[in-house]
C-alpha cells in the first residue's frame, strides 16, 4: 500500500510539470489536531483519552490547471505540526486510584508534508480532496503535572521526552522504562486523505479543511514479542484554516 502511495505521487509529480498554466503562492495555517486511539482490551492502560490542540502548518503552493476555472491540481510543499493534548479529566475518570491530576500533557509531532488536491472550481468557490504523504521529522512529549493518589500520595512530573520517527522496526529494548511505549518513537511516514472547501478573495485563498490520517503510528517493537501496532491503534485527524497568497503570473 506504502509503494502504492508513493508511486502515486510521483507520476502525480511528473505531470504536473507538463502545464503550463500554474500559479504559485505561500501558504499559513491554523490547526487543529489530534490523535484517534483505540487499543486491544490487554494494552487499554496505553490508551490516552485525547482531547484537540492547536497548532500550525505552511509552506509553498502550487495550483495547475486542467480546465481553466473548472478543475485544477493543487500541490505544494509544507511543514506541519500534528499531535494531541491528553484530556486529564478523563485520566482522571479512566484510572480508579487517581483523586486528582492537574497540569499539562501535549505531544506534538513535527512532519514535511506533500498533498495532492484536485479542485472544482464554480466561481470564487471551490471544493477540493485528495491525499497526501508526509515525512516525520520528529516530536516532542510534555508532562507537567500533578497527581495525587486515593492514598493522597502526591507525584509530580515534570518531563519532555524527544520522540524520533522511525521508517520500520524498532530494535530498542524498551522494558527498562516505565514510560508509555508511545513516548520514545513513532512511525515516520504518514499518508491519508484531505477534504475542504475554499473561497478566493483576488490573490488570497481561504481553505477549511478536514484531513484524516490512515497510518498508524504506533511502530513495530522488536524486542516486544507480546506487542503487536495494531495493539495500539493511533491515526492523525486535523482541521485547519489555511490562508493562501497566490503571486501574480
Amino acid at each position: 500500500m506504502k509503494r502504492l502511495v508513493l508511486s502515486f505521487f510521483i507520476v502525480i509529480l511528473s505531470v504536473q510539470t507538463n502545464f503550463s498554466q500554474f500559479k504559485f503562492g505561500v501558504k499559513l495555517g491554523l490547526t487543529a489536531t489530534n490523535v484517534n486511539m483505540d487499543a486491544a482490551s490487554n494494552f487499554n492502560d496505553l490508551e490516552l483519552p485525547t482531547a484537540r490542540t492547536l497548532n500550525f502548518d505552511g509552506g509553498i503552493v502550487f495550483e495547475y490547471e486542467l480546465m481553466p476555472e473548472i478543475l485544477s491540481i493543487r500541490s505544494g510543499l509544507g511543514y506541519a505540526q500534528k499531535g494531541f493534548n491528553v484530556d486529564l479529566n478523563q485520566v482522571k475518570q479512566k484510572f480508579n486510584d487517581i483523586k486528582e491530576i492537574t497540569g499539562d500533557w501535549q505531544t506534538r509531532f513535527q512532519y514535511l508534508q506533500f498533498p495532492v488536491n484536485f479542485v472544482y472550481h464554480f466561481g470564487d468557490f471551490n471544493i477540493n480532496a485528495g491525499p497526501y504523504l508526509a515525512y516525520g521529522l520528529g516530536g516532542t512529549e510534555i508532562q507537567d503535572l500533578k497527581i495525587v493518589l486515593n492514598d493522597n500520595t502526591v507525584q509530580n512530573l515534570q518531563e519532555t521526552y524527544d520522540l524520533k520517527a522511525v521508517f520500520g522496526s524498532v530494535n530498542d529494548d524498551l522494558s527498562s522504562t516505565s514510560n508509555s511505549l508511545m513516548i520514545q518513537y513513532f512511525n515516520g511516514l504518514d499518508y491519508g486523505i484531505n477534504v475542504g472547501f475554499g473561497f478566493n478573495i483576488k490573490q488570497v485563498l481561504i481553505n477549511i479543511q478536514y484531513q484524516q490520517g490512515f497510518t498508524n503510528i504506533t511502530p513495530d517493537l522488536v524486542n516486544e514479542p507480546n506487542f503487536s501496532p495494531s495493539d495500539l491503534l493511533a491515526k492523525h485527524n486535523v482541521l485547519s484554516l489555511e490562508v493562501t497568497y497566490f503571486f501574480k503570473k
